[in-house]
């Protein structure tokens, strides 16, 4: 236990002290002062039926959710790995402190973190209490109950993502896509299969029980999205924390168990060159192997671009055998959105489901872009290698040009995966046609901005790890933040205001050109085409100016 103490007091003052944790705090708490301020009556004195303060309620609990798992598992993720780099983890495992004991101080630390953090918003929680119509107990305690266990559960994912991560940047895209799994994809099969029966009914409503979005729902008076019929008749906030409990422990197990010598010391099998091998074992080879990430190189053709290749073949996430297992996934993800699509359209429409998958689509361009475009430049200078590209005969355009392709060949895959749902849509409703087109071309110009985004940001820092936090707030910003003001459209934003704002939101547009409930009402398309158009040049002449700085002598 003492271990345990002395582990904490190193690492949260050291935490408290840097400058981005000044700069979230206080982010945080103007989000949540505004808020408060925008759900505050005019006239001074709330209704008696608890409305006005039941709708800030919501406003604020989501917004507490929304920054806990926007926050939060960036430092657990990166901790370990900074440790383990910088050589003090080897200090603290040769000192008589128990592995246990570094787990649990470390943990304590960082959930020392996320209680400030939600202390930043007790100001906001006091305020929409005193408007009335909240319980203490079953409403305050209980958010703050469940959003505690979120940063819980966050923690322990990050810090044990952070055991397996190599550098701060895979730490980062791991840990984000293990957030995004847990919260929002487990939701994804229960919108298709909701009310079925039999074992994929069963496995989907198991699954959505792991994400605290049901229950944060639930306490907040909420429907879920897409309900059909009557609410949620289970105690959704009892099977959360039960699941998030089990997952803790078992998470804390693994991770503790993970923090040995083997993190300081990890050793890269020489491996063999399929080319080497005998003439029988090569033949096994190919016929259990597509395409063989062991087979020598050939060499770069000369219409190639040479730094194209190299981003496919030394980064670990582009290389040809994982793009191809991300193509088998897609394929996977459209035959499941297809059925979801044939089975729902009776009783949702087809604009309802069409909702659903361009917000999912739009969710993985978040999650991926940043991780693979937000270390385009950062990581090159983090590691070195910019001064390699330098002193190559490559002009800045090629050098940039080669970057960009390579992680756009990988957005587009992943948006080949919502092809197929989009024709059975057409097929079953062909009026759908043009809206369908209209869609395509706002998610496409959704990846673009996302892509250049990544890339402009990743010139202005040089470690990976800031350019991609720095990546994600602001894609989360456009994305996300947007439709917090659409979600108080009318009270007290008005139609024009709102639309103004939806204008920098491609995702906006489509849900518009789908015509989605909420965003019928607004002339999105193809202003939304024209804003991000012009935005997307921006950042190329801004991306093209930098890189084209970088490449000059020191």
């Amino acid at each position: 236990m003492n271990g345990t103490l002395v582990v904490a007091e190193r690492e949260l003052p050291a935490l408290l002290r840097t400058r981005q944790t000044f700069w979230i705090l206080s982010s945080v708490a103007f989000a949540f002062a505004v808020t408060v301020l925008l759900k505050w009556p005019e006239s001074g004195v709330a209704d008696l039926s608890g409305t006005q303060p039941r709708a800030a309620f919501r406003s604020l609990a989501l917004a507490m959710l929304m920054a806990v798992v926007l926050i939060v598992p960036a430092f657990p993720a990166t901790g370990i790995v900074t440790e383990v780099r910088r050589r003090t983890m080897e200090l603290l495992l040769n000192s008589p402190l128990q592995r246990y004991e570094i787990f649990f101080g470390k943990a304590l630390a960082l959930l020392g973190f996320a209680v400030i953090l939600l202390l930043v918003t007790l100001p906001a929680l006091a305020c929409c209490f005193a408007m009335g119509g909240i319980s203490l107990q079953s409403d305050v305690a209980m958010l703050y109950l469940l959003i505690l266990v979120v940063c819980a559960q966050l923690i322990v994912v990050g810090m044990l993502v952070g055991t397996f991560a190599g550098n701060a940047e895979s730490a980062l895209r791991w840990a984000y896509g293990a957030t995004f799994a847990l919260v929002i994809a487990t939701l994804i099969p229960w919108q298709f299969l909701q009310g079925s029966e039999g074992l994929l009914g069963s496995f989907a409503g198991f699954l959505r029980r792991l994400s605290p979005v049901p229950a944060l729902l639930q306490l907040i008076g909420d429907r879920p999205l897409n309900t059909v019929g009557i609410a949620d008749a289970q105690d959704m906030m009892a099977w959360y924390l039960a699941t998030a409990a089990a997952m803790i422990i078992v998470g804390s197990f693994v991770c503790v168990s993970r923090l040995n010598y083997s993190l300081l010391d990890r050793s890269r099998s020489q491996g063999v060159i399929t080319d080497d091998l005998s003439a029988k074992q090569q033949s096994v080879r190919r016929r259990f192997f597509l395409v063989d990430p062991q087979r020598r190189k050939a060499g770069i053709p000369g219409f190639l671009n040479p730094v194209l290749v190299k981003e496919f073949r030394s980064r670990q996430f582009g290389r040809l055998h994982w793009l191809l297992r991300l193509i088998a996934g897609c394929a996977v993800l459209s035959l499941l959105l297809t059925l979801g699509t044939t089975m729902g359209t009776v009783g949702w429409g087809v604009e309802r489901i069409g909702g659903i998958i361009i917000i999912a689509q739009v969710a993985l361009i978040v999650v991926f872009t940043p991780g693979l475009a937000g270390g385009m430049i950062a990581g090159e200078m983090e590691s070195g290698g910019w001064n390699l590209l330098r002193v190559t005969p490559l002009k800045p355009g090629r050098i940039i040009r080669g970057k960009l392709t390579s992680v756009l060949i990988t957005l587009v895959l992943v948006l080949c995966a919502s092809l197929p749902g989009y024709g059975i849509m057409m097929a079953i409703k062909p009026v759908l046609r043009e809206q369908v087109i209209q869609v395509m071309i706002s998610l496409g110009m959704s990846a673009v901005l996302s892509l250049l985004v990544s890339a402009t940001v990743s010139t202005f820092f040089r470690t990976t790890a800031a350019a991609t936090a720095v990546a994600y707030g602001i894609l989360i910003s456009i994305f996300a933040g947007t439709m917090v003001i659409w979600a108080n459209r009318d009270a007290p934003f008005s139609h024009a205001f709102v639309e103004k704002v939806l204008a920098v939101n491609p995702m906006a547009g489509a849900l518009n050109a789908m015509q989605v409930a909420g965003f019928e009402s607004y002339n999105l398309v193809p202003l939304t085409w024209w804003v991000t158009g012009v935005t997307c040049v921006l950042l190329m002449c801004v991306l093209q100016f930098r890189t084209w700085q970088l490449c000059q002598p020191d």
